[in-house]
């Protein structure tokens, strides 16, 4: 074969090369795209089974947040004491479709819900297959969108223990991606709460911490604040915490607190992880 022979098969060999890599891209893509497209039409058809039945009012905020009237806030109680009154007024509802929901899948643990976000799903627990829903969706199928989780050292029935959710950090903002809004103060204040029922009862929770950490550098840290050995442990580890946190929200922890933490990547800190930490409200 000449050497005009070799450069043309040269040619064919690279044409056909990129023609697969080409094709295979775009399967990559094509997939990927219906992928996100099923697990938000998922958790859409899940969010929707919830609000079946509930009677909910449009576009306002619930009690004292709400700035353009509606419910008056009662000044004997605290803003937590009445966002959790109103958050578990209605949620005999909610309960009866989460047990509906476990029903399509026992590792149904509850529902986490942070109002004003997006933070509205189903949460998962598989004690035994760690990570098991990191890539999948409600019913186990294949999803790069995961679905939140309970990590599995955690108990949510009675007695529990803390409670640890982790979610993907989404560049759609999909899933925990809002989650680092929470760096900023002034949303920390337009967000105070969190909401996590678990399939039994309503849980309402007060922020107390935003905190940037190293997985694997302070990974004791967060263990011994979420699973402490003792008293002596959980307030060692709470005053290391609060050194990393983003500011102060004046809301303290104490040993016997039952505690939320909500965890996704954070990509200013090697191998980091964001933590948004709070209290069940008493």
């Amino acid at each position: 074969m000449g050497i005009r022979g070799k450069k043309a098969g040269l040619l064919l060999a690279l044409s056909g090369a990129w023609a697969v890599v080409f094709l295979v891209s775009g399967f990559l893509l094509i997939r990927g795209i219906w992928q996100d497209r099923r697990q938000q039409e998922t958790f859409d058809e899940l969010r929707g089974r919830l609000t079946d039945g509930l009677v909910r009012e449009a576009n306002t905020d619930p009690g004292y947040l709400d700035r353009e009237g509606g419910k008056p806030l009662d000044r004997d109680i605290s803003p937590a004491q009445s966002w959790k009154a109103q958050w578990e007024d209605k949620a005999r509802e909610r309960l009866r479709m989460y047990r509906s929901l476990k029903m399509d899948n026992p590792d149904m643990a509850g529902w986490v819900k942070i109002e004003g976000t997006r933070i509205d799903y189903p949460v998962m627990h598989s004690p035994g297959r760690e990570d098991y829903y990191l890539n999948r969706d409600f019913y186990g199928r294949d999803s790069t969108y995961g679905t939140p989780f309970l990590m599995e050292q955690c108990r949510y029935e009675r007695p529990r223990t803390s409670l640890l959710i982790s979610g993907h950090h989404m560049k759609n903002g999909a899933m925990f991606a809002q989650l680092q809004d929470y760096t900023d103060q002034a949303f920390w204040e337009e967000h105070p709460f969190v909401q996590f029922d678990t399939v039994e009862e309503a849980g309402s929770y007060e922020v107390a911490a935003v905190a940037a950490i190293s997985a694997s550098k302070d990974q004791m840290v967060w263990q011994s604040l979420l699973f402490p050995r003792g008293k002596e442990e959980f307030e060692g580890a709470w005053e290391q915490v609060k050194g990393l946190c983003f500011y102060d929200t004046g809301v303290e922890l104490f040993w016997g607190d039952e505690l939320l933490a909500l965890a996704t990547c954070e990509y200013t800190v090697r191998d980091g992880r964001l933590l948004v930490i709070a209290r069940r409200i008493v």
